[in-house]
């Protein structure tokens, strides 16, 4: 047994010499000995290393920043070491690319100006610089990474781009669905398709990333509709010059119905329950009692909104889905939570943004009981700020809650524009401006824009400022000075100066309050003829103070193009007796309603306009009248309906305007983007104090284009009248930028 330990112990001993040898670091310049051991917990000061000591060295000088780079040669007495120290980027380059422009790269990289060269970070570099062309279609993409000597401690990193060439995506299809046509289906998926008359239209690009997610985003959606049993998969087909098509074939299977909803406990003692449950059976009832996740989401958010409302917070309300055969069994249960309250909020990631900003736009502070829905909507509420690209919310629910917010910033809130404007009513203009989105990081906006058009010169400076006591509140200040030329319409010139202020309050999403007042300095000059009244009781210097009241309750699905939902705006401006040179008062009411067909982008639109206006005086001045025709009536010019007195339009005190259309993609699918709408209008504008003229009505018919655009809708309109006054001026085409109801 001793023999056998001996002889083992040799063995080891043998191993050991071996093994051990001397080490050599060589290639240092800045660096020293001592720098390199507190990399390391290896001692370097002894002689001996063994292989696992010198495997642990490189590793810890392959993980540091000081050093780019590690050779190792091996002798028979020692390990050499030969070290190239990091050096720092001076500058990074971008060569051959063409398709993204060198700021858009910056902004995909993680190596920086003036930061440590890093071979592992150049190497992630080339992956999401690769990455991001191959979003886009460059599948034959290659970037290489090039270091240039600037100094002896510094160095200029080149990435050389080869783009190759742009694979397209010209065509989806969709076999096998019978519930939903094609075009709705192509409005639930990522991928575009790019046809011949998609003008303004970036997207579309071969990307087979998103190809898969579309396929469970498809599976997704016709479960959430009582699809259960769906199955979906995909093929893509080459087509010539780099093009694809993109085809999904579906097994829809049976779709599932409600068949009975059980309660697990007693709902009676919350309000409103009854209520709400009754609406759930009434839309189910309508959707033929096929199961919808919408419609049961929508049912739980509004009943869980009603616990929060009401200050129970040990409980929530979910829904258990069960199948069996062709029919879906649903579960009403109380679902027990610990109601903890919140002790600490940690903002993360703001770099600008002040902290006590960020603290105001939230719902939530230390001391209230943790509420998930209020956690979503201080998400949502921060998310709708410009300068806030992302928000995350972790928390560590127990005795000391804690949120942690983690805030993606957008370090750019300021810009500047320059840019050329047209519009068929008031022609030609330009506009300047210059704005920052959140001032010295209090999340406060400054706004100064210089507008010219045929009309128009006006300069104004607004402030709008977010009180840190309330989430809901904005103030806007404003000092304006302006320019009108209306000569060729009201017969007059006139300047405006003035300042302002605006308290606005957002209740929620929907609603949205505000009042108002400003102080206007008006002057009415250049007469076209003096001999006509309606010219001559604008002409002079005027004060006048002005109330404003606005209140809005928007519904839609869409703020730039609805396809469905309400919306109502209701206006009051008031220029009170005694304080007003002017005094008058005027009314506007706004009514949009859009009407979803079913499982369909294809919807039914009715819109109406009323206005009523009078002055507290004699006459209400033609400035202060209204006026039809152009954007606001198609099929006639701008103020080209309404009567005239020798020429010089007067407007009217009263007006009314009414909306039928029908609107949808323009002949293919709802990924275009291009819009049709069919429509036709009929309205009057009348009751002017300058003029006798009473109610007579007007109709037009026509179809528009609407081309969306990174910059908004552009609209093109053609309508023809169906009836008018001897006096109104026809103008068949017309084109703006905004969508055209």
């Amino acid at each position: 047994m001793i023999k056998i330990i001996f002889s083992f112990l040799l063995i080891q001993f043998s191993f050991s010499l071996s093994y051990s040898k001397d080490l050599k670091i060589i290639g240092l310049s800045k660096l020293s000995l001592d720098d390199i051991q507190v990399l390391s917990n290896v001692d370097l000061d002894k002689n001996d290393f063994t292989e696992n000591e010198i495997n642990d060295l490189l590793n810890n000088l392959y993980s540091s920043d000081l050093i780019y780079d590690v050779e190792l040669n091996v002798t028979k007495k020692e390990y050499q070491l030969k070290l190239k120290e990091n050096k720092i980027i001076q500058k990074i380059y971008f060569n051959n690319n063409l398709w993204l422009d060198d700021e858009s790269l910056f902004n995909f990289i993680n190596s920086k100006n003036e930061k440590l060269l890093s071979k592992d970070t150049i190497q992630q570099d080339i992956k999401s610089i690769n990455s991001i062309y191959k979003s886009r279609g460059f599948f034959e993409v290659s970037t290489v990474a090039k270091i240039e000597s600037f100094s002896d401690d510094r160095v200029n990193l080149i990435f050389e781009i080869y783009e190759g060439n742009q694979s397209k995506l010209n065509f989806i299809d969709f076999v096998g669905n019978k519930q939903f046509s094609d075009k709705f289906l192509s409005s639930q998926i990522n991928s575009q398709s790019l046809k011949f008359y998609n003008f303004f239209k970036s997207g579309s690009n071969f990307n087979p990333d998103i190809f898969n997610f579309d396929r469970n985003k498809l599976i997704n959606f016709y479960i959430e509709n009582g699809f259960f049993d769906v199955d979906v998969s995909y093929e893509i087909i080459k087509n010539n010059f780099g093009a694809y098509s993109l085809k999904f074939f579906i097994k829809e299977s049976v779709r599932y119905k409600v068949d009975k909803i059980d309660f697990e406990q007693s709902f009676e003692n919350i309000p409103s329950f009854n209520k709400l449950y009754d609406n759930l059976i009434l839309n189910l009832n309508k959707n033929e009692n096929y199961y919808s996740k919408n419609l049961i989401t929508e049912f739980l958010e509004a009943l869980n909104l009603t616990l929060i409302r009401s200050n129970i917070n040990d409980y929530y309300v979910d829904i258990e889905v069960n199948l069996s055969g062709s029919n879906v069994f649903l579960i009403l249960k109380k679902v027990s939570q610990n109601p903890y309250i919140i002790k600490h909020i940690n903002i993360f990631g703001n770099s600008i943004t002040k902290d006590k900003t960020i603290r105001s736009k939230l719902l939530i502070e230390p001391g209230d009981t943790y509420n998930q829905y209020l956690v979503n909507r201080s998400i949502t509420n921060l998310e709708k700020f410009s300068y806030i690209n992302n928000v995350k919310i972790d928390n560590n629910l127990h005795d000391n809650t804690t949120l942690d917010l983690t805030i993606d910033e957008s370090k750019k809130t300021g810009n500047v524009l320059f840019a050329g404007t047209f519009n068929t009513d008031t022609q030609f203009g330009l506009t300047f401006g210059i704005e920052d989105k959140n001032f010295f990081g209090s999340g406060n906006i400054v706004d100064a824009n210089f507008d010219i058009n045929s009309e128009n010169l006006r300069f104004n400076i607004n402030y709008t400022e977010f009180p840190l006591s309330n989430p809901y509140l904005s103030n806007t200040y404003t000092i304006f000075n302006q320019e009108n030329d209306l000569e060729d319409s009201f017969g007059y010139s006139q300047s405006k100066k003035g300042l302002g202020y605006k308290v606005n309050f957002s209740q929620n999403d929907q609603l949205n309050l505000s009042f108002g007042f400003s102080f206007i300095n008006a002057k009415g000059h250049s007469p076209k003829n003096s001999s006509i009244t309606a010219i001559t009781d604008n002409i002079g210097t005027f004060n006048n103070i002005n109330f404003t009241l606005n209140a809005i309750n928007d519904k839609t699905d869409n703020v730039i193009n609805p396809l469905d939902g309400h919306y109502n705006s209701l206006s009051l401006i008031l220029s009170p007796s005694g304080i007003s040179d002017d005094p008058f008062y005027k009314l506007i009411y706004q009514n949009k309603n859009y009407f979803n067909l079913k499982d369909s982008s294809n919807y039914i639109f009715f819109n109406n306009n009323i206005g009523y206006a009078e002055s507290f005086s004699s006459k209400l001045k033609t400035i202060n009248s209204f006026s039809l025709g152009g954007n606001n009536f198609k099929g006639f010019d701008f103020r080209g309906v309404g009567p005239k007195v020798e020429g010089i339009y007067v407007g009217g005190n009263q007006y009314i305007t009414s909306t039928i259309g029908y609107g949808s993609s323009f002949i293919f699918d709802e990924k275009d983007n291009v819009n049709i709408k069919l429509f036709t209008t009929a309205g009057s504008l009348w009751g002017s104090d300058y003029s006798n003229n009473e109610f007579e009505l007007r109709a037009t018919a026509g179809v528009s284009l609407d081309f969306i655009t990174a910059i908004g809708p552009i609209s093109f309109s053609y309508a023809l009248p169906l009836q008018k006054s001897d006096n109104d001026i026809e103008r068949t085409f017309s084109f703006t930028i905004g969508s055209s109801f």
